[in-house]
């Protein structure tokens, strides 16, 4: 197994010389071995000392195939160790320049060790401190499975090349022997992704890939990468937008198929059947029609909404009950501030995403424009994600995921925590600057909720129409402290239905969740922002809660315009009634 040291000292330079030193010579074997081919036989030569002469010179022409391949297959695995190494070493120095700006060292046994002894309030927080030093070692550990992988490729061909292992000795050309043996020689030996990787696991190992390897995954194996936390958003864009026709033509003929199988009694178009117990059977049919008819909308969905441009997919999934995806508008890679928006109760990307797309496309516009006149200028992009699957009207009365349960939220904080940490291990390998926001409306504040409770690069976090976050402190996020808002409008019942606190205590009544305005009001630059009023108007364009939420992306927490509560009317004291005049005494 080869060390961190080893890989350190491993010199690309050196191999590319010795590629090109064999090159040469594989030239004048393959063409003196053509040259020593034809020397026999020769026309009139016959007899014993002949036929030995023949003998001895085609022993010597099936070596020379064998020989001639396998200098032929070497070079070629020395070729690719030498593209594949800078990769590895580059991902190796990334680490411990990452592992230094938090004020920690890699030995060079791959040891990590705390240098920042006397930690100053400018410093990072204990809680990114803690992640980073997992994301160095994750990106170590890959670098050494990579470089132990390219190690041994070039050993195992060494090693069957010295024993004549390659080449079929049939060949009618030594040169043709040596061309042969690449096209049925292995291709350059990828190393797959970490089983069930973290996405720290999952970056690390993306960047000790050389340009070449990654571009051979991207193209044969699109289906690893799309969804894959800790790579490039732009890598995983173009992974899931190969899928998407292969999914699309998946779904079809599923339908089809579902077609098929529908009773004939039973209407493609309206697939209404008895309750009978008799239909049993035919009603689950019908809802796997259903389903796939829905996954196709989605996929639909997803296609007019990637044709608009400027638009990424981070996500495709249509292994579950409803299509799951996420849609990045900007790039989500070079952003500096980037907002992740998970929706609630009833979404669905076939018959949400359209508008919540618009919603964040008018979010990235206002956030940018705060970025540009306020704040550091940097780039913003939003992400709507439906990675999960949302309660739906109904699944009321399903346990298992009804909108009265956390259970959907649990298991959508999974996969959001993935998501989260994703975006921030891609940035983190790329060394590039990153000021993360979550933002959760509805049932999607519960899924958020209960993300932050585990460590994620997440620097401030923002819900609205929230029935809870299973939470009952804000001490319980993973969240810088001042860093978590909430927007609740006059006439939203939601906040309010979650009467006997099941999923914790609302965020509107945690002390330090601070609470942004939902009224009319003008901005600092004299804008004139309408109120929002009900639970589906927070991101409204021109909206104060709209503009609260982007200040809060673009880094501009000092822009928010606060909630101030409606003073109580002062209480008045009720007049005594004037005591009666007496009558007039009579004359």
């Amino acid at each position: 197994m080869v060390s961190l040291s080893d890989v350190k000292r491993w010199n690309a330079g050196t191999l590319e010389a010795v590629f090109h030193t064999v090159q040469q010579r594989q030239a004048i074997l393959t063409s003196s071995g053509d040259d020593f081919l034809t020397a026999l036989p020769v026309d009139g030569w016959e007899g014993p000392a002949a036929d030995n002469a023949l003998s001895a010179h085609q022993s010597l022409v099936t070596g020379l195939d064998h020989l001639a391949a396998g200098v032929s297959i070497v070079n070629k695995t020395i070729a690719q160790a030498a593209d594949s190494i800078p990769a590895v070493q580059r991902d190796i120095a990334n680490a411990e320049a990452l592992a230094s700006k938090y004020g920690f060292h890699v030995g060079e046994d791959g040891s990590i060790t705390d240098v920042l002894t006397h930690p100053g309030p400018s410093d990072p927080s204990p809680a990114d401190r803690a992640r980073i030093k997992q994301e160095v070692s994750d990106s170590i550990a890959q670098a050494l499975r990579t470089a132990g992988d390219i190690d041994n490729d070039l050993a195992g061909v060494l090693r069957r090349a010295t024993s004549g292992g390659f080449g079929t000795g049939t060949e009618t050309t030594i040169q043709g022997a040596a061309a042969d043996a690449l096209q049925e020689s292995p291709g350059e030996v990828l190393t797959t992704p970490p089983p069930k990787g973290t996405a720290s696991q999952n970056a690390g190992w993306w960047n000790s890939l050389s340009p070449t390897g990654q571009a051979i995954l991207l193209h044969d194996h699109p289906d690893w990468l799309g969804n894959l936390d800790g790579l490039p958003a732009t890598v995983r864009s173009q992974a899931n937008m190969a899928r998407l026709p292969i999914d699309y033509t998946n779904l079809q003929h599923e339908l089809d198929d579902l077609k098929r199988r529908l009773p004939s009694y039973i209407n493609p178009n309206d697939p209404i059947i008895p309750l009978g117990p008799e239909y049993a059977n035919d009603r689950e049919i019908v809802a796997e029609f259903k389903d796939a008819e829905a996954k196709l909308v989605s996929l639909d969905t997803i296609r007019a909404t990637m044709a608009q441009g400027s638009r990424q997919l981070l996500t495709l999934d249509t292994s579950g009950r409803r299509v799951r995806a996420a849609v990045a508008i900007g790039n989500v890679d070079i952003a500096e501030h980037v907002a992740v928006f998970t929706p609630g109760f009833t979404s669905t990307v076939d018959g949400s995403l359209k508008g919540y797309d618009q919603g964040m496309q008018d979010l990235l516009k206002q956030s940018q424009q705060m970025s540009q006149h306020h704040g550091d200028h940097g780039q913003v992009a939003t992400v709507t994600w439906i990675g999960y699957e949302a309660p739906q009207v109904s699944e009321i009365v399903d346990t298992s995921h009804s909108v009265a349960s956390d259970a959907d939220a649990k298991a959508g904080a999974v996969k959001l925590d993935g998501f989260l940490n994703g975006i921030g291990a891609s940035h983190d390998a790329a060394n590039q600057p990153l000021h993360l926001t979550a933002l959760g409306h509805s049932y999607g504040s519960l899924t958020t909720g209960i993300a932050l409770q585990q460590p994620t690069p997440v620097h401030d976090a923002v819900v609205f129409g929230s029935p809870g976050m299973d939470i009952n402190s804000v001490r319980d996020l993973k969240v810088p402290d001042g860093h978590t808002f909430s927007e609740m409008a006059d006439q939203d019942y939601v906040p309010d239905a979650d009467i006997g606190n099941y999923f914790g205590t609302s965020p509107y009544a945690i002390p330090d969740i601070h609470r942004m305005s939902t009224d009319a009001a003008t901005s600092v630059d004299g804008q004139s922002l309408d109120a929002t009023n009900d639970h589906s108007g927070y991101l409204t364009d021109n909206s104060t809660s709209q503009y609260n939420v982007a200040a809060v992306v673009a880094g501009q927490s000092d822009l928010v315009i606060g909630y101030q509560p409606q003073a109580a009317p002062p209480e008045t004291v009720p007049t005594p009634p004037a005591t009666p005049e007496p009558p007039p005494t009579p004359r």
